[in-house]
């Protein structure tokens, strides 16, 4: 009887001995995986694009200049944005998926249209033309509910957090580096 004990045991403990590297590979992947993918939906391109300076709201000139800005992100130069020109770029070193890769035929659904772009695309066909980038100073002021202007992170969420720095992504350009953690300085309200 103990012998039969002593060889189902040592039988589990070397299937054990299979089965351990197996599960340390798929925690490693996993964990890995996980690094890599950024937190949270991806960045509202619009609100990055438009917030120059980083500091959680657009100005007036922002506002002003919002067709302009936008136009930055044509790259096919015909004056309009497409579906694909609002998408944002992937994150630093992933590789763009091929058309045979099994996510493809599968994408994750596209996240509703944040409050900037349902203000600018008046047709609601998910991609910018030459007139509604030339309306879209007008249809911005449309969401400034205090009347002063400029659009916050209240009134346009997008904007993100204050305290939180500069919006996910970091892009938009304007030449100004984020204001450092805390927000911007205070006052300009």
């Amino acid at each position: 009887m103990d012998r039969i004990r002593n060889e189902s045991f040592r039988h589990i403990t070397m299937k054990m001995k299979s089965i351990i590297p197996l599960i340390a590979v798929g925690f490693t992947t996993a964990s890995a995986i996980a690094r890599n993918m950024p937190p949270g939906p991806p960045p509202d391109i619009i609100a990055v694009t438009l917030d120059k300076d980083h500091d959680h709201e657009l100005s007036s000139r922002e506002i002003r200049n919002a067709g302009k800005s936008l136009l930055k992100l044509d790259k096919d130069k015909d004056e309009a944005l497409s579906e694909e020109e609002l998408r944002p770029e992937p994150p630093e070193g992933k590789r763009k998926r091929k058309k045979d890769d099994g996510n493809a035929r599968n994408p994750p659904p596209k996240p509703p249209p944040s409050a900037l772009m349902s203000a600018i695309d008046t047709d609601g066909n998910g991609s910018l033309s030459k007139e509604e980038l030339e309306a879209a100073p007008e249809k911005l002021l449309d969401l400034d509910e205090d009347d002063n202007g400029r659009l916050d992170n209240v009134e346009v969420p997008a904007l993100g957090d204050e305290d939180q720095g500069p919006p996910p992504g970091g892009g938009g350009g304007g030449g100004h580096p984020p204001h450092p953690p805390g927000g911007p300085p205070r006052g300009r309200r």
